[in-house]
């Protein structure tokens, strides 16, 4: 094969490389979800949410437009989500699911647990803390993200203490850092050290 004709081969190569590279990215943007619990402590005690180190979640969670309008790459999610439960007593380890995007928390912090308030007729109380990890998505680079977490309890209350109508619900901002450099992904490096070596490969032989 004449070199032109290699070089022409792996111009298109790289261009179907660079190609791709452009058309993926980074994950920008941010999105709040909100649900409720599935397991809550039984009545007869003022804490409600603030002293959980397992969280039972309902696994359907929604996309919260009332705390926030959807930026970024996640615009035109809809409002359906997926939650999983947390415990913060071992590895962390639990994720999210937005449309196509998963994101994959790996560390909390800043653990905030508020002392339980009552007065004659209700308890109150609530739990936050701070989450990273990495969010991924079909031809998006895998991004780094941080958020917040919220949960709030509130019960029906006799003598400070809980009788009834133990209810809770909590919220979590998702939100990739925006301006990440793009890593060229492995297989996209790989074609292009084909490409090139095939070319050098073409023209050595040609000039044999």
């Amino acid at each position: 094969m004449r070199p032109t004709l290699l070089l022409s081969a792996a111009i298109a190569v790289l261009v179907a490389v660079l190609t791709t590279q452009a058309a993926a990215g980074p994950i920008s943007g941010d999105v709040w979800l909100s649900g409720t619990f599935s397991k809550l402590p039984d009545v007869g005690s003022s804490s409600i949410v603030s002293n959980l180190s397992v969280i039972d979640v309902d696994h359907a969670a929604t996309v919260d437009f009332a705390l926030g309008t959807p930026t970024g790459w996640f615009a035109s999610v809809g409002p359906d989500a997926v939650a999983n439960n947390i415990s913060l007593d071992g590895p962390i380890h639990f994720t999210y699911i937005v449309g196509d995007f998963r994101f994959l928390v790996t560390s909390v912090s800043n653990t905030i647990r508020s002392t339980p308030f009552c007065d004659d007729t209700t308890c109150t109380d609530s739990l936050t803390f701070d989450i990273a990890g990495v969010v991924s998505a079909p031809g998006a680079f895998t991004t780094a993200f941080t958020g917040a977490w919220t949960g709030a309890g509130s019960c029906t209350a006799l003598d400070s203490k809980c009788i009834s109508e133990v209810t809770g619900h909590w919220n979590v901002n998702l939100d990739p850092p925006v301006g990440i450099a793009a890593v060229p992904e492995p297989g996209s490096m790989v074609l292009l050290g084909i490409a090139l070596g095939v070319l050098g490969f073409g023209i050595r032989r040609h000039q044999a």
